[in-house]
């Protein structure tokens, strides 16, 4: 009888050992990949202008006087780099698109290009572009119809 339980503790403790190993294994491979796949938070411009024409993974906080937006570099989709950006908050400002707060949009550059993704919407898709569009349309429509004598005299001049 002291046999078996002998034998049955030996079996166990080697079992005990080979379910260790292997945990601490699994464990290494995702804490690993976490590691090396995790977008990399910049935390300066350049750090960021950088991230983007080399198109690896990073997230950036850019903080201007009339809102912040997030940036999240999510790497290469159909040989072009993909940026969401996200408006995180509208400050105060003439812009109008403190009700775009929340919205996102997904731009798309080609690789080598850096540059702030919203200052070219014509490279961007979702509805905080068509929002930033409506608001940029109906400012334009604005300015021409306060200026409308402007424009009229400055044309005839020109074509005079």
């Amino acid at each position: 009888m002291r046999e078996v339980i002998h034998k049955a503790h030996k079996w166990s403790a080697a079992n005990f050992k080979v379910i260790t190993i292997i945990t601490l294994i699994v464990v290494m491979i995702v804490a690993s990949s976490y590691i090396l796949y995790r977008p990399k938070t910049c935390t300066s411009p350049e750090c960021f202008l950088d991230s983007m024409q080399s198109c690896s993974k990073a997230t950036y906080i850019n903080e201007e006087p009339e809102a912040s937006w997030r940036y999240q570099i999510e790497g290469t989709s159909n040989g072009q780099c993909k940026i969401n950006v996200k408006l995180l908050l509208a400050k105060k400002g003439e812009l109008g698109i403190e009700k775009l707060t929340g919205l996102e949009m997904n731009c798309f550059y080609t690789k080598g290009f850096s540059a702030y993704p919203e200052k070219d919407l014509g490279k961007c898709t979702g509805k905080l572009k068509e929002e930033l569009q409506t608001i940029i349309i109906n400012k334009l429509h604005s300015y021409i119809i306060e200026n409308l004598g402007q424009i009229k005299e400055e044309l005839t001049q020109a074509t005079s």
